[in-house]
């Protein structure tokens, strides 16, 4: 196995774990307003200021920065769209839709990055997407739709592959770690969502009446996030983007659905997911895609 792909597997199981304290709670209604979540991040992002004695952080042209800051803003924008659409879905199914990002990402690599595939992973691209859309279906009155957390994940998983784009060039003019601390900490990004007095209001409110266990879940949450997005930036830096893409959007759901399925059996109260036969034929015919498509990208 290459090493990105360790890496790749170890930030997505991370991130498993987040998305179900994420669907807790958001579900539960401690944090309704994505944009408050979305400060928590940015925090997340500024405690890598710690790191800066321990490193050689070198600096970047102006264009370079503003790169920087475009791949933070523009995962920011992913991460809002994301958490909106954990409103409205299983947890699940909500992964299962990551492998759009790599569909965007080879369109924009392929023009950015001048970077080629062969047939064999372009077919197994193509199954994933194909994984994407059995998870979207849900089955009602005898008629297929695509609810609300289809249409706002597309929008999620567009923005995130532009970011991936951004953060390759990154990691191309500079250091891994100076590449990292430049990307994190153009995360303050996530505090301009405080210009706007609902945002502060609710900030201010939320983590007032907010439960002590819950402020130190959510703070364990934002700890892991931050380790997965360094492991996850080393397994850019090593790999082909769009590679790195497809097998992170790939792994995610199947890491999810497995923990997912875990919770609903031994911890109901904290995530639920529906078990009904036909709901979880096509959860397991979509992550059948996904691992057949993993298969073809690494031939």
């Amino acid at each position: 196995m290459q090493t990105w792909i360790f890496f790749v597997f170890i930030a997505q199981f991370i991130w498993a774990i987040c998305s179900l304290i994420d669907k807790n709670v958001i579900s539960k209604g401690y944090l309704t307003n994505p944009l408050v979540y979305i400060i928590l991040n940015g925090v997340s992002n500024l405690s890598l200021f710690l790191l800066l004695p321990f490193f050689h952080f070198s600096p970047l042209s102006l264009m370079d920065f503003l790169a920087a800051l475009a791949s933070s803003a523009l995962a920011f924008v992913g991460v809002i769209l994301y958490y909106e659409a954990v409103k409205y879905e299983e947890i699940s199914r909500i992964t299962m839709l990551y492998p759009f990002t790599p569909l965007f990402v080879i369109i924009l690599s392929f023009f950015f990055l001048n970077e080629s595939l062969s047939m064999y992973r372009l077919f197994g691209f193509a199954l994933l997407i194909a994984a994407g859309l059995i998870a979207a279906y849900h089955k009602s009155k005898k008629m297929f739709r695509l609810n609300k957390s289809f249409y706002l994940m597309i929008g999620s998983t567009f923005s995130i592959a532009i970011a991936y784009i951004t953060a390759k060039h990154v990691f191309t003019v500079t250091d891994f770690w100076s590449g990292v601390l430049w990307l994190r900490l153009t995360g303050f990004s996530a505090f301009l969502v405080l210009i706007i007095p609902s945002v502060r209001r609710d900030f201010a409110r939320t983590f007032k009446n907010m439960k002590n266990k819950i402020k130190g879940l959510l703070g364990f949450k934002v700890t892991i996030d931050a380790a997965a997005f360094v492991i996850s930036d080393y397994a850019i830096l090593l790999g082909p983007v769009s590679l790195v893409a497809a097998l992170s959007n790939a792994a995610a759901p199947l890491f999810t659905f497995t923990l997912a399925l875990i919770a609903t059996f031994y911890l109901p109260d904290f995530v639920r997911e529906d078990t009904h036969k036909e709901n979880i034929e096509a959860k397991l015919i979509a992550l059948l895609f996904i691992i057949i498509g993993i298969i073809f990208i690494n031939l």
